[in-house]
């Protein structure tokens, strides 16, 4: 029994010394961590008074004087081209075909026949007309001879003798216009196009019989935006190329500008010649035209000077015209960018040329 009471006091001896170096590890651990975390509090506040950057200590830079560069706009467009004269034949009266003097895509001069038709009897009325002018003639010299003699003859019979005449002038006249009519002529010269008319077949006024161009030069019509319109002056060069054609361009030049500007495209209409003296293009072909302009000029900075903040792009200005600074402080000033020219910005500002 003594032996057990011995073992229980000991027991209990050990306990109490774990409990009490537990206790004192629980409280020097936090004055460790206070000594720690005021250490780190020091070292930082320092490593931040090193740090800080000193704020009137003036910072080098590079300034690069604004220059003036005009912003030059190309303008494409899409027209058709057709021939300097263009014209669809159509006979002036109706009859019977028996001449065609012409083939497809060959060349014609002014006054040549394409087109005969059946003409017997217009020409049956002017040799009628023609007979009727030679009898009134002689009515009236037999009446002057007469009268040279005479005076036989009243003056109301002469007079009606020189109205006849007259008459007969104007029906010979008129039978020749007929007579002329029954031939279709080449208006220019040109090429003519396909006809499908043949011989013997009767046409009237409605019937189509062929076309003509005079394709010496093509004309092109396309559209330029109504804010050029003071900027293209007949004379301008204007760049035409085939519509998906790797051929080199075509060197052009405008002819013509429309009165007035579409209300309801905002642009107008402009009108460019190509020679084709050689011959190689055709009316009816697609091209693109090409027209160098002027949008007028800015200021150009380079685009590493612009930055930018909550109310925009803006450049920091430290100089006057004449490249001398001004002051030992730069000057915000907002700025507005019209296009970007490689590696430089156009820009519209507040300041003048050759500021820094």
């Amino acid at each position: 029994m003594r032996y057990f009471d011995k073992a229980m006091a000991g027991f209990n001896a050990r306990r109490l010394n774990r409990q009490s170096t537990s206790y004192l590890g629980i409280g020097i651990l936090p004055f460790f961590l206070l000594l720690s975390l005021m250490s780190g509090c020091g070292n930082d506040s320092e490593s931040t008074a090193g740090n800080r950057p000193n704020r009137n200590k003036a910072v080098p830079v590079v300034a690069y004087p604004a220059t003036i560069e005009t912003l030059r706009e190309r303008i494409t467009a899409i027209g058709t081209a057709r021939a300097l004269h263009s014209v669809t034949v159509f006979p002036e009266s109706d009859g019977i075909v028996t001449e065609i003097n012409f083939n497809a895509n060959s060349p014609v001069k002014a006054g040549d026949i394409l087109m005969a038709l059946d003409a017997r009897d217009e020409q049956l009325a002017l040799q009628l007309a023609k007979v009727r002018l030679a009898d009134a003639q002689r009515l009236l010299d037999r009446y002057t001879s007469v009268n040279q003699r005479s005076s036989n003859i009243p003056e109301s019979e002469v007079d009606a003798a020189k109205l006849a005449l007259e008459a007969a002038r104007i029906a010979v006249d008129t039978a020749e216009v007929t007579l002329a009519r029954r031939f279709i002529r080449a208006p220019f010269d040109g090429y003519v196009g396909i006809t499908d008319i043949d011989v013997g077949d009767r046409v009237d006024a409605n019937t189509m019989i062929t076309t003509i161009d005079d394709r010496s030069t093509l004309l092109v019509n396309f559209s330029v935006p109504e804010g050029f319109i003071s900027q293209v002056k007949p004379g301008m060069a204007v760049s035409a190329r085939l519509w998906e054609s790797a051929q080199p361009a075509i060197q052009a030049r405008v002819v013509a500008i429309d009165s007035r500007v579409n209300a309801t495209s905002r642009a107008f209409v402009t009108q460019a010649g190509i020679d084709n003296s050689n011959d190689r293009l055709r009316p009816g072909m697609a091209f693109e035209m090409s027209l160098a302009l002027s949008r007028g000029d800015y200021l150009a900075v380079p685009d590493v000077a612009v930055q930018w903040g909550a109310d925009g792009a803006y450049l920091w200005v430290a100089g006057s015209k004449d490249g001398e600074l001004s002051g030992t402080k730069a000057e915000r000033v907002e700025i507005q960018i019209i296009k970007r020219l490689g590696s430089a910005l156009l820009i519209e500002a507040d300041i003048d040329a050759g500021t820094l």
